[in-house]
């Protein structure tokens, strides 16, 4: 049986032998697991062990597993987990014994990456979808994303409006994750309440991903003086030249791909939402693209960047912080106050 993550506390009144947790979201997998592990241990499921199937794992420690007795306890959760690895012949053999031959009072909980349509046909998933239930985890909707901000807040007390909403959504770049852990850093900075921008951006104000993040939108604003200050800032500052060079091919690459789409035609408006461009930075992003609106520019912005990752890996002589610094002047400044040479071919 297949079920969402949010149907999974209306069918714990009775828990399942076996459950199937899939996706590649790691919070939401996390949660689940806690919430099933949490339920169990209340209906004393007290015991747990835990296998891992990595390179040498032997399947017939699954058999073995099941079919041993608990040293500690009358019931027991087995973990699974199966990371990025397919069960196989061998693991496919294991799981039909183990489902033919359910051991009592004991809950299987597998783990698993992101399972394709290929492998949702495979003989040792569909035997699981007929003996227990698949919680397929799939990454929210950014369409969802305020909304679920909004919620978690809501955890801890804490209001907010939209504008600090979407700093926090950009910020944590849609990462689930990464939302919860600002979120919970609010709620330790100042407590349930009313969450303002300025208290966002001060609780991130020594943080060095926040500090390029505000470099780029400088440079995709054409304020060369600041970002030339900033990006002098990055460095004696001691923050990674690949750190600083990542953030740039970030956007580089989104604005490569949405000023193409713009010049097929596409509305604006869509495609802020598709690369979610919240509202506080629709005017950074609409500046660069009236600046350079041919995608082509962009393809050459992206060659230098390569010419940049190689000189990181050590695979191309050059000075990282110059090109970091020559790019950078690329973009900030329209084509027409450019020199040629700033658009040789990498």
């Amino acid at each position: 049986m297949k079920i969402k993550p949010n149907q999974l506390n209306s069918y714990l009144s009775t828990l399942a032998p076996i459950y199937l947790l899939t996706g590649d979201e790691p919070l939401q997998m996390k949660e689940c697991a806690d919430i099933l592990r949490t339920t169990a241990r209340k209906q004393a499921f007290t015991e747990r062990v835990i296998l891992t199937v990595e390179t040498g794992f032997s399947w017939s420690s699954l058999d073995n597993e099941a079919n041993s007795l608990s040293l500690f306890a009358s019931k027991r959760i087995l973990e699974l987990r199966l990371g990025n690895k397919s069960p196989g012949n061998e693991g496919t053999k294991a799981l039909k014994a183990y489902t033919d031959k359910i051991p009592a009072d004991t809950i299987l909980l597998i783990t698993s990456d992101k399972l394709d349509a290929s492998k949702q046909k495979t003989k040792w998933f569909t035997n699981l979808d007929k003996y227990g239930v698949i919680i397929q985890i799939w990454p929210i909707d950014m369409s969802q994303l305020p909304s679920w901000i909004a919620k978690r807040m809501a955890r801890y007390k804490l209001q907010a409006t939209n504008e600090v909403i979407n700093i926090i959504a950009e910020r944590a770049e849609g990462h689930l994750l990464a939302c919860s852990q600002e979120i919970e850093k609010l709620y330790l900075l100042y407590g349930s309440g009313n969450i303002t921008s300025k208290q966002v951006l001060n609780s991130v104000a020594d943080n060095a991903r926040f500090e390029t993040f505000s470099w780029v939108d400088t440079i995709l604003q054409g304020n060369v003086q600041r970002s030339m200050r900033q990006l002098q800032g990055l460095r004696s500052g001691g923050v990674e030249a690949i750190l600083v060079a990542w953030a740039l091919d970030r956007e580089i690459r989104n604005l490569s791909h949405m000023t193409y789409e713009l010049q097929k035609g596409q509305p604006q408006e869509q495609i802020f939402r598709n690369y979610r461009i919240w509202q506080n930075r629709k005017n950074v992003i609409a500046s660069v693209i009236k600046r350079h609106p041919n995608p082509k520019i962009w393809q050459q912005f992206l060659k230098h960047s390569l010419k940049i990752e190689k000189i990181i890996k050590g695979l191309r002589n050059g000075n990282v912080w110059d090109e970091i610094q020559t790019l950078s002047l690329q973009i900030s400044l329209p084509i027409t106050k450019q020199k040629n040479s700033l658009f040789t071919i990498y």
